[in-house]
């Protein structure tokens, strides 16, 4: 089968310019015949009618066959005439153009010279077995009157005329030939035209598809196939637009998903995942190049009657526990519509925003926490405080051993609330970035020396061995003096809180360059392993009755490691239980500090 759209129209051409010529053919040679023997025929009887008209006076006469014989032999020179023979009334041949005279006497017995001899005009055309050749028969009579004086018997060859029309044919033919070819190159060179177009736009087309919209279509005219380029251009330049601005808020969409903070997942109405962003991922803990697990969606919209909800358009929302990572997400199920969707349809698909709300949740359990600590911390100061004024009121003040021991007491208290409201305001001016830092550079070794010979004078009767380790060259950083002074002080009274009487702490200055290490370790009752990630936390106790009764607010630990971390080091503790604890402080050294300043 011809698949090609030039080949069809060439075909559709020849066969048209060759029915049509072969009609015309047909048509002309049947015009041609037609005519060619009915002026034979014409011709052949105007001869008879005159050979008749001229025998007629010969018949008469009774001339003898040598005049009839020299007449029939003048008229049969004519062209297209082969024989002509003259019958008496009783249809014997009495004279006849051949050279032999063998039919002389012998009756012609044929229809056309029976209808004759009745008075009738007759003809016919019959093909002569022996050659093949067709001949016309025509029989006229010869009258006298009203009387029949014999036959004039016409024969004459018809194959001049087919040979003629053979020859018109052949001409036909060629010329048939000839017009077929030229029209076949015509048709090509058309068909070349309208293909020709046609192709370029199916090949700038299939371009197109493949994502090249710069392909334009030259435009040579401007009839319908130009007209098909201009629009074939204007699409593609209005394609390309639409295409450009699609992808650009493509763009910008991707842009806000991959940079929200929030998890987007988009669930069809079948909960099957069509999206996840970024912050999805890294909520659900899946890596890059993967999808969520099916269980995993299905665990996240299993609380959520999707066709309810699609039907509905109801936001829904609901809290999910992902116990493998710790991690509570608040899910917001949103029902969206595509935009090629109608509008009698119900909703597409669930638009899912998660939200980490593991760190709000921690931190109003820590606010609550927080405020549930200072309300204790306070009110048992407070409630001894009242309770002593009371007594006092009530008559104790008489007697003045009970009042000096209640006042001793309330001072005790009061000075305990003193420290947790300095502690509490410190750590306030700390987390809202409040506190001023008079950073110099200093020698670390005079205030780690100055620290410890002040512990070791208020302590000297404690019973502890406090030993101190510097090293003889100076090591100089920057530090806000009184800030750091405060932290070696929470961390080496939290030693002598903690170390029993006979025990040791050791206090240590380290320095390679880079990194300041101070450590302060003791022997003391150390801390259970389960409480190490804790002891930092405000208000934090591992033994609360022994830190109130010495005075301890459970925020100095605290306090010293957002002192530590706003000079860019870090804190750390390290303990067994009963064998005694190990905090270590690090700090940047000088060399790390000149290079913070070379790149700043």
């Amino acid at each position: 089968m011809i698949k090609s759209m030039q080949w069809k129209i060439v075909l559709v051409y020849s066969l048209l310019i060759l029915f049509a010529m072969q009609f015309f053919a047909v048509f002309l040679t049947q015009s041609l015949e037609r005519y060619y023997l009915n002026t034979f025929s014409t011709n052949l009887e105007s001869q008879g009618l005159l050979l008749a008209n001229f025998l007629e006076r010969h018949l008469v006469a009774g001339d003898d066959g040598a005049a009839i014989d020299g007449l029939v032999r003048e008229y049969s020179r004519y062209a297209g005439i082969t024989e002509i023979m003259v019958l008496d009334a009783f249809g014997r041949v009495i004279s006849s153009s051949r050279a032999e005279d063998e039919l002389r006497g012998q009756r012609i017995v044929q229809d056309e010279t029976i209808r004759a001899l009745t008075g009738s005009k007759s003809e016919e055309t019959r093909l002569d077995p022996e050659t093949r050749e067709r001949f016309k028969y025509l029989a006229l009579p010869v009258r006298s009157g009203d009387k029949i004086l014999g036959v004039v018997y016409l024969i004459g060859s018809l194959e001049p005329i087919y040979a003629t029309l053979r020859e018109i044919q052949f001409i036909f033919l060629t010329g048939a030939l000839l017009v077929l070819a030229v029209t076949i190159l015509l048709g090509v060179a058309l068909a070349k035209t309208i293909s020709g177009p046609i192709r370029e736009v199916t090949s700038k087309a299939a371009q197109i598809a493949r994502g090249d919209f710069r392909q334009r279509i030259e435009v040579r005219s401007q009839d319908e196939i130009g007209h098909l380029g201009e629009m074939f251009n204007y699409l593609s330049c209005q394609l390309e637009e639409t295409l450009r601005e699609i992808s650009s808020e493509k763009g910008k969409v991707e842009a806000i998903l991959n940079h929200m903070t929030d998890g987007i997942l988009a669930l069809n109405s079948e909960g099957q995942l069509l999206h996840v962003n970024p912050a999805a991922r890294k909520l659900l803990r899946v890596a890059g190049g993967e999808e969520p697990g099916h269980e995993l969606v299905k665990m996240i919209a299993g609380g959520v009657n999707l066709p309810h909800l699609l039907e509905s358009g109801i936001q829904q929302s609901r809290e999910i526990v992902l116990d493998a990572h710790k991690c509570l997400l608040q899910a917001y199920f949103v029902p969206f519509l595509t935009p090629d969707a109608p509008q009698d349809t119900s909703f597409s698909g669930v638009l899912v925003v998660l939200h980490d709300i593991t760190k709000e949740r921690e931190l109003a359990r820590i606010q609550q926490e927080f405020v549930a600590n200072v309300s204790h911390e306070l009110r048992t100061p407070l409630t001894t405080i009242k309770s002593y004024t009371d007594a006092l009121l009530g008559g104790a003040m008489r007697q003045p051993e009970v009042c000096l021991s209640f006042l001793t007491t309330m001072e005790r208290e009061t000075d305990r609330m003193v420290r947790l409201v300095k502690d509490l305001l410190v750590l306030s001016q700390l987390d809202y970035q409040q506190v001023s830092w008079g950073r110099e550079e200093r020698e670390l070794n005079q205030l780690v020396a100055e620290v410890v010979a002040e512990l070791k004078v208020k302590y000297y009767k404690k019973g502890r061995r406090l030993s101190v380790r510097i090293p003889q060259a100076p090591v100089v950083l920057a530090f806000d003096r009184d800030k750091l002074k405060q932290v070696l002080l929470n961390v080496i009274q939290n030693a002598y809180k903690y170390t029993g009487p006979g025990g040791n702490i050791t206090v240590a200055l380290e320095s390679d360059g880079k990194t300041v290490k101070v450590s302060v370790s003791d022997d003391g009752i150390g801390i259970p392993a389960e409480d190490l990630d804790k002891v930092f936390e405000r208000f934090y106790r591992v033994d609360k009755g022994r830190s109130r009764e010495l005075g301890g607010t459970g925020l100095g630990l605290s306090i010293a490691r957002e002192i530590v971390e706003a000079h860019g080091g870090s804190i750390s503790i390290d303990s067994k239980l009963n064998r005694g604890t190990e905090v270590v402080i690090m700090l940047p050294g000088p060399a790390a500090d000149k290079e913070e300043k070379r790149h700043a």
